[in-house]
């Protein structure tokens, strides 16, 4: 591995005293420091010249082990006295990573542009529950500045997947052992995929569904389906896209949320094989 891009993780000492902060940083090319330091330990960043006083970028992350962890993206010009609000009114943090520039040259609104970035990003890979809420404004910053945090950014994404947090990286998806069975409109863009759970006795919609526009006038569930739209999906180019598996109460009902259409699940849905779903499972 080149310099340029070697890393180097080390620990640091205070009064002899082994604390939990580590220094992560890039090569020789790169300004970006990443200080991780847990909950219990936070009080150390006031003895840390590099985060006390200066601009920073941060996250807090929850538990790890979580399905979909907990995470807060913020941005400060004062770290050492920020943190004292964060301890004070979060709960359900227990790291922080603090993102510092060694030179010290980025300022104010550059931290804000950074935290843009990190929440459009995190928002995006939606891989963590954000607390943040909304993302806040762009703020205007010179387009020389633009560019440098854009690759400033980039080194706190390498580097926040490098401490193993996956908060920039949208899920792998993990290897499907179900028996998926699929049905598709041929009138209108609108494609199903799915499992039988034969202990919950329910049909599961799979992440990734595309939902049809509309639907026909002889379609009766229609403010039903209206609501589960709202809840579960987001519209990505013109198509109504499921975020999250959803357990849906029969075989049909789940095909004619897909199909915008009266529909008998049983029949339409079918596995990779051309079997219908009634003919491989047990009513």
């Amino acid at each position: 591995m080149s310099a340029k891009n070697a890393f180097t993780i080390h620990t640091e000492l205070i009064d002899g005293t082994l604390f939990g902060a580590r220094n992560i940083y890039m090569g020789a090319n790169s300004t970006c420091h990443l200080y991780v330091i847990p909950r219990e330990e936070i009080n150390i960043a006031n003895s840390i010249a590099d985060i006390a006083g200066q601009p920073a970028f941060y996250i807090l992350l929850g538990d790890a082990n979580a399905l979909k962890p907990e995470a807060y993206i913020g941005q400060t010009t004062d770290f050492a006295n920020r943190k004292n609000d964060h301890v004070q009114k979060k709960d359900f943090w227990k790291t922080a990573l603090v993102f510092i520039s060694d030179n010290h040259k980025i300022y104010g609104d550059d931290v804000k542009y950074l935290e843009h970035l990190g929440i459009e990003s995190a928002q995006s890979a939606d891989s963590f529950t954000l607390l943040n809420g909304a993302n806040p404004r762009k703020p205007n910053i010179a387009p020389f500045r633009v560019n440098d945090m854009e690759v400033f950014f980039r080194d706190i994404q390498l580097l926040t997947r490098f401490y193993g947090c996956g908060i920039f990286d949208v899920p792998v998806a993990k290897p499907q052992s179900k028996h998926l069975f699929y049905v598709r409109a041929t009138d209108r863009p609108a494609e199903g995929i799915g499992y039988y759970d034969e202990n919950a006795k329910q049909f599961v919609l799979v992440k990734g569904c595309i939902i049809a526009n509309g639907v026909v006038a002889s379609y009766k569930p229609k403010t039903a389906r209206e609501k589960f739209i709202k809840e579960h999906c987001k519209t990505d180019k013109g198509q109504i896209v499921l975020q999250s598996d959803v357990p849906i109460e029969s075989p049909s009902g789940a095909s004619g949320i897909v199909l915008g259409r009266p529909s008998n699940g049983w029949d339409d849905w079918k596995d990779s094989d051309g079997n219908k779903l009634g003919n491989i499972v047990k009513r």
